[in-house]
């Protein structure tokens, strides 16, 4: 072959591969790609000994296998999302349903320790970042809230009720009052 033609064709085959796409490799096979090898497999096998039935099945079973796995991983970092995404309204939900709600907070020294609790009334939610909520203009984070409402103290005891009228307080019902 002379050293013309071997130019030439060195020269062709420069040419093609530059105008030929590059496809992205991210190592990763679709079952398009899959299919298209197996069916350069089939086209071009030799026909006095071609593939066997079992080991094109095996081929596609190992090929549905891994899109199954595939789809189980997706499946699993969207419920991931999801389940942040739930988080997110349920704690939207809980700090703005504090909203004018009588409520006590823990108030923090300059290193977070406890050093009391102030109650009172909410009148702000912020939503970005931590959530908090504003009382007396203060911003107290939700972590920070020990009660809702009024709350007796653990060492108030309840109030007795007080008797019915016409009673002592101190009677018992009796459930062993004869009937006539």
């Amino acid at each position: 072959m002379p050293i013309s033609e071997i130019r030439g064709n060195s020269q062709a085959l420069q040419e093609q591969y530059q105008r030929q796409e590059v496809a992205p490799t991210n190592g990763e096979m679709s079952m398009d790609d899959f299919w298209q090898l197996m069916a350069a497999q089939l086209q071009y096998q030799d026909m006095t000994n071609p593939m066997s039935n079992s080991e094109m099945m095996n081929q596609m079973t190992q090929m549905a296998t891994m899109n199954a796995m595939t789809q189980v991983s997706n499946a699993i970092a969207n419920f991931g999302v999801v389940t942040n995404n739930l988080s997110q309204v349920t704690l939207t939900t809980y700090s703005t349903g504090m909203l004018g709600k009588e409520v006590t907070v823990a108030t923090l020294d300059d290193n977070g320790k406890v050093n009391g609790e102030l109650k009172g009334v909410v009148t702000g939610v912020d939503l970005t970042g931590a959530q908090s909520v504003y009382i007396n203009g203060k911003k107290y984070s939700l972590s920070q809230i020990m009660s809702v409402g009024d709350v007796p103290k653990n060492d108030e005891k309840p109030k007795p009720e007080k008797p019915e009228e016409g009673t002592t307080g101190t009677e018992k019902p009796s459930g062993s009052e004869k009937r006539r």
